[in-house]
């Protein structure tokens, strides 16, 4: 028993050994695997001098850069007369050049140093150098030179002085056409009637001059910042940076303005080429609409919503064909806005996608139009407009009801005056007389009370119908035919007395 239990566990360590020894062999790997150097820059004076991308004899990219700084810290001012060489040397399988001032060793470059996507050699490399470091040499030399600091002193005074009388000119004369501008505005905007276009674009105008003003002025604190950080030897390479910052930012502008003329020139074109054909489809329904054309699918009630209907779909096919000539539609950031607007117009527009098809189903099915008298969910009144999302109702007592399109499609619409276009909206009232009184009579006195109200038509005249015979009385039901099915509270008020 004992050597089963033995041979048990030995067989169980020997299983584990066999796991681990993948993982053992990955970690002996990582650990004799040597950490990828990182490259580092020397910089002096703002002045990137060489970028270090290898060990030297066991010195780091950082320690080389670290050892270079102190040895520029101790240059004596009269090393800086001493020219700048260039000495090859070779450490084991290393190549390079010493850079030295006179006889101080400054750093040193090897081949491994050249940027391996470089087109360049490493004789270029090291020319390069040698331009910066005489570059470098020649600053400190003009920075210890104090006349020469005082003149660039002065002159970064007076470039000051221009920057504020020009920032002062800018304030008053843009600020006082901006001020005019919102005046002339206020006084147009008392003027009543109509679109005040003038007033828009006076507005809009002040607005701009107020932006452009702002602009200006940043603009000219820049141009000063350029130039005064550019007269200085310490800070002219910060001064040259933001100049050819704001001439690679021109050239950029100028550049895609070019390359951008053709694809505006084609987005022209489609817009007026669609614009024309809209124009057209314009001039089409109009005449179906007006009769003097007759197409079989079209109807004189749904040509409008027919006409929005192809305007919305031309202009899509439109959108469609300009999107890839839109400036700047191949970024990332233009593909990513497109994409969440798509996702927040999906998101929001469930309910407003079913009022629009119910819209589209009350339009198409000439339930309702305009002018008629219907009765929906309890409400009677006209129709006052039929909309895309909704239906407005006036009810008899000059009450305005919005009733959404989906209410319309689930209900049951009581058209009160599509049966009776010509003749006008069929109302009746009843009464009930007893029957001492002939009913010749009770029918002229009925009729001729409807007559003398202008609002009921005399043709077709009024009617009258016996419709129930009671223990006491006999009702009788007038039917008549109005002119405005709007009045109709007032018209029976006037009948009843």
């Amino acid at each position: 028993m004992k050597k089963n239990t033995q041979s048990c566990i030995s067989k169980l360590l020997f299983l584990v050994g066999l796991a681990l020894l993948p993982l053992s062999s990955f970690a002996q790997t990582n650990f004799n695997q040597k950490p990828k150097e990182v490259e580092q820059t020397l910089t002096v004076m703002n002045r990137d001098l060489a970028v270090f991308r290898a060990s030297l004899a066991g010195t780091s990219p950082e320690k080389r850069v670290e050892r270079a700084k102190e040895r520029f810290s101790h240059i004596q001012t009269a090393e800086l007369d001493s020219p700048i060489k260039a000495i090859p040397f070779e450490i084991t399988q290393d190549k390079g050049v010493q850079f030295q001032l006179g006889d101080r060793l400054l750093f040193s470059l090897i081949e491994k140093d050249v940027e391996p996507d470089a087109t360049g050699n490493f004789d270029l490399l090291v020319k390069e150098t040698i331009t910066k470091l005489e570059e470098l040499r020649d600053a400190k030399l003009a920075q210890l030179q104090y006349p020469f600091m005082f003149n660039q002193v002065l002159t970064v005074i007076l470039a000051t002085a221009t920057l504020i009388i020009l920032i002062w000119i800018v304030r008053v004369g843009l600020g006082r056409l901006s001020k005019y501008l919102l005046i002339k505005c206020h006084q147009l905007s008392k003027n009543v009637g109509g679109i005040r276009w003038a007033e828009y674009l006076t507005l809009f105008g002040a607005r701009l001059v107020q932006a452009f003003s702002w602009f200006l002025i940043l603009g000219l604190i820049y141009l000063w910042l350029t130039y005064s950080l550019s007269r200085f030897p310490f800070t002219s390479p910060i001064g040259s940076r933001l100049g050819a910052h704001i001439g690679q930012t021109f050239e950029w502008l100028f550049d895609s303005l070019a390359n951008a003329i053709p694809n505006l020139m084609t987005i022209v074109i489609i817009v007026l080429v669609t614009r024309a054909i809209n124009d057209l489809l314009k001039v089409f329904f109009r005449r179906v609409q007006t009769g003097q054309l007759e197409i079989p699918f079209l109807h004189r009630d749904t040509v409008s919503a027919s006409q929005r209907i192809a305007s919305v779909i031309l202009w899509g096919i439109a959108i469609a064909i300009i999107y890839p000539f839109i400036p700047g539609s191949s970024s990332d950031a233009f593909k990513g806005l497109s994409v969440f607007m798509g996702l927040v117009i999906s998101l929001g527009s469930t309910g407003l996608v079913n009022q629009l098809m119910s819209g589209l189903v009350v339009i198409y099915s000439r339930a309702i139009r305009v002018g008629d008298l219907v009765s929906v969910d309890g409400t009677e009144g006209v129709v006052t407009e039929v909309g895309g999302l909704a239906t407005k109702i006036q009810s008899l007592q000059k009450i305005e009801i919005t009733v959404p399109n989906s209410v319309l499609i689930s209900n049951s619409i009581q058209n009160l005056s599509r049966l009776n276009e010509k003749s006008g909206a069929l109302f009746s009232t009843k009464v009930t007389i007893g029957y001492d009184a002939p009913w010749r009579k009770v029918h002229e006195m009925l009729i001729d009370s409807a007559q003398k109200i202008s609002d009921i038509r005399h043709d077709p005249k009024p009617v009258v119908y016996q419709r129930g015979l009671s223990d006491f009385y006999v009702e009788y039901e007038l039917f008549m035919h109005l002119t405005d099915p709007s009045r109709k509270v007032a018209i029976l008020s006037l009948l009843h007395q």
